[in-house]
């Protein structure tokens, strides 16, 4: 198991003791749409090839449950990411990809309510998706080589933290980092590549199926709720 996922699951287990002195009865459930940015890197080590791209990141969680007693909560999430880049390898061909993949996933985490008006939330999220890939070699002048795109199904491992404001009752806004425990090896006749989707910040727009009266904010009140 991956260090950082092992050090996230530790800080999830210390996170389970209840820090609020009364359980989050009324905001038990939510969903969300989220849109972000995200990074992967394209690699053929034969070739010394090594390129980070930047993409794009789109979330729908359809529903997310929460204990009201426990504050752990469970979620249903479909995550789109689509990358592009090129590169030279060290005898000064280019290399072009495209990479997209759609994955469900299951999540678990724990809601730190702040204040009454804020949610702090570390999760981990494990699930199964599929990947599509295509890369270009440019040999020389006019020279393409195309390679037959990719697809194929993986499973992905992903966690993060969201930080969501209760703007109204039922409309809230948040943001949301990611990181992936996910690298796929792509077979092609100049070598072995792989792909390694690593991170993505996104905005959130929430909906929260129970009406949550907005109080006032008391100035004297921790905001870690201790």
């Amino acid at each position: 198991m991956p260090l950082k996922i092992l050090l996230l699951l530790l800080f999830l287990l210390l996170l389970l003791t209840p820090f609020s002195s009364k359980a989050q009865e009324p905001d038990n459930a939510m969903s969300w749409i989220a849109s972000g940015t995200a990074k992967a890197n394209y690699s053929i080590d034969n070739l010394g090839l090594s390129i980070t791209a930047e993409g794009t990141y789109q979330e729908i969680n359809f529903y997310q449950a929460r204990s009201p007693y426990t504050d752990l909560f469970i979620g249903w999430h479909l995550i789109t990411q689509d990358y592009s880049g090129s590169g030279r390898d060290k005898n000064g061909i280019l290399h072009a990809f495209e990479y997209s993949n759609q994955s469900a996933l299951f999540s678990l985490g724990y809601d730190w309510y702040l204040a009454e008006f804020a949610h702090l939330q570390p999760f981990i999220a494990y699930g199964a998706g599929i990947n599509k890939t295509s890369a270009t070699d440019y040999g020389g002048y006019d020279t393409i080589a195309p390679f037959t795109d990719n697809t194929k199904t993986s499973d992905i491992t992903m966690y993060g933290v969201n930080l969501i404001f209760e703007l109204t009752g039922k409309i809230w806004l948040g943001y949301g980092i990611n990181y992936f425990a996910d690298s796929q090896p792509i077979e092609f006749d100049v070598g072995d590549a792989s792909i390694e989707t690593q991170s993505s910040q996104a905005l959130l727009l929430v909906w929260n199926w129970e009406r949550v009266p907005i109080e006032t904010i008391d100035p004297n009140a921790s905001f870690f709720g201790f």
